[in-house]
C-alpha cells in the first residue's frame, strides 16, 4: 500500500511539474518515454482541437473522435518531433492531416452508400439525377478568376482565410467576401438552370 501511494505521489508531482513545461519540452519528454507529458498536452490543447474540428463542420461526436485520433497519432509520431519547431504548429499539422483523412473516409463511405442506393433505385425503376462534370464546369465558368481561386484555396487546399489573404496580398475580410460572393454566384447559376 505504501508503494502504491509513493507511486501516486510521484506521478502527481510529475503532473504538477508538467504545468511549468513548455509544449516543446513536453513533446521532448513524451519522445523520451514520459507518457504523462501526453496527458498535459491533452489537457492544454484538446479543447482547441475540438473547436477547430467543429469550426471545420464536423458534428460534436465526430469532432470528439477526431481529437482522440489526433492524440493517438501524436503519441505514435512522438519520435518525429524536432524541438526546433513550435509544438503547437506540429500538433496542428497532425490535426489538419487527420481532419482531411477523416473527411476523405467519410466521403468514401458516403459514395459507397450512394452507389448501393443507386443500385437499389435502378432496380426499382428510379433514375437518380446526378450532376455531370460539364454542368459543374458550366457553373464554375460563371465565377470570376479571383472567386475560383478563392474557393480552390479555401476548400481544395483547405487554407484558412488568413493564409489565403497572405498568399493573395489581401485582407482576410476581403477573402471572406470573395468566397461568399462565389457561393452566391454558384447558387444563382444553379437555380437558373
Amino acid at each position: 500500500m505504501e508503494k502504491k501511494f509513493q507511486d501516486f505521489a510521484q506521478n502527481f508531482n510529475q503532473g504538477l511539474t508538467n504545468r511549468n513545461l513548455t509544449d516543446e519540452q513536453l513533446l521532448v519528454d513524451l519522445a523520451n518515454g514520459k507518457e504523462l507529458a501526453l496527458d498535459a498536452l491533452f489537457l492544454r490543447h484538446s479543447g482547441k482541437i475540438l473547436a477547430y474540428a467543429l469550426k471545420r463542420g464536423l458534428p460534436q461526436e465526430r469532432a470528439e473522435d477526431l481529437v482522440q485520433i489526433v492524440f493517438l497519432q501524436l503519441f505514435r509520431k512522438k519520435h518525429l518531433y524536432k524541438s526546433q519547431h513550435k509544438a503547437l504548429a506540429w500538433i496542428y499539422v497532425i490535426t489538419r492531416s487527420e481532419l482531411k483523412d477523416y473527411k476523405n473516409r467519410e466521403i468514401k463511405h458516403h459514395e459507397e452508400y450512394q452507389d448501393s442506393a443507386s443500385a437499389v433505385s435502378q432496380n426499382a425503376g428510379f433514375a437518380p439525377r446526378t450532376e455531370t462534370k460539364d454542368e459543374a464546369a458550366h457553373l464554375l465558368a460563371s465565377l470570376s478568376p479571383r472567386e475560383k481561386e478563392g474557393l480552390e484555396l479555401r476548400f481544395l487546399s483547405e487554407l484558412e482565410y488568413q493564409e489565403i489573404a497572405e498568399r493573395l496580398g489581401l485582407t482576410p475580410v476581403s477573402i471572406r467576401q470573395i468566397v461568399s460572393r462565389a457561393f452566391r454566384g454558384l447558387r444563382k447559376s444553379y437555380e437558373r438552370r
